[in-house]
């Protein structure tokens, strides 16, 4: 699973990496311990063109009666993703791109102590997800939210947790995000990225106390 992790990059950077646009009604902000329920950034494909948009991370299908589904929403497994109804729709139409400089995880010692880690790209400065986002709407208003897509661990992953986020590399960012691509060639990128990709830090779980 993916339930933290950590956008530090310059805006600037975001852009020269993503190819996109800027619209007026984007607002940029960072945090080293993004948490969902919050808002993060994406990267979503509109008519060919990319644009930055603000979501709340946790999904809320549009059926869903209470936001507060949200909260059990952050990830999607990547396996069922596009069968399941809370996601099913989003799969199809609705993808994006979420960065990240980092993501936690937390290995089990014993049944009282937990090991964080910190996981880091090895030579990029950038962690792509492979995200869903959707529209919830009522009386009070509408909510964009998405979740991250998660997948079996590869080798390095494997050694703390038996999940980790589906990380997408560059050359796939295109084939994601358009509308169009077949069902099968998406579900082709959903795979562990290769071990070598990824670095695991130890970390100590003070670090959560005054990240932000």
């Amino acid at each position: 699973m993916c339930g933290r992790f950590s956008l530090i990059e310059a805006l600037a950077d975001l852009k020269a990496h993503y190819d996109f646009k800027m619209r007026g009604d984007f607002e940029y902000a960072t945090g080293t311990n993004i948490a969902p329920s919050q808002y993060v950034t994406a990267v979503v494909e509109v008519d060919e063109v990319r644009y930055p948009v603000q979501f709340r991370w946790g999904l809320i299908p549009p059926f869903a009666k209470d936001e507060k589904v949200g909260y059990k929403t952050f990830n999607a497994r990547s396996e069922t993703a596009a069968e399941k109804p809370s996601f099913k729709r989003a799969f199809q139409k609705k993808r994006c791109l979420i960065p990240a400089s980092s993501f936690y995880e937390w290995h089990k010692i014993n049944s009282r102590e937990k090991q964080p880690y910190a996981i880091k790209p090895s030579h990029d400065s950038l962690i792509t997800f492979a995200g869903l986002w959707e529209t919830w709407k009522s009386e009070e208003g509408s909510i964009r939210s998405c979740t991250i897509l998660t997948t079996q661990p590869n080798e390095k992953m494997a050694s703390i947790h038996d999940r980790m986020p589906v990380i997408l590399e560059p050359d796939a960012y295109s084939k994601w995000l358009n509308p169009n691509t077949p069902e099968q060639e998406l579900k082709d990128l959903l795979h562990p990225c290769k071990p070598e990709k990824i670095e695991l830090e130890k970390i100590s779980n003070d670090f959560f106390k005054t990240a932000k």
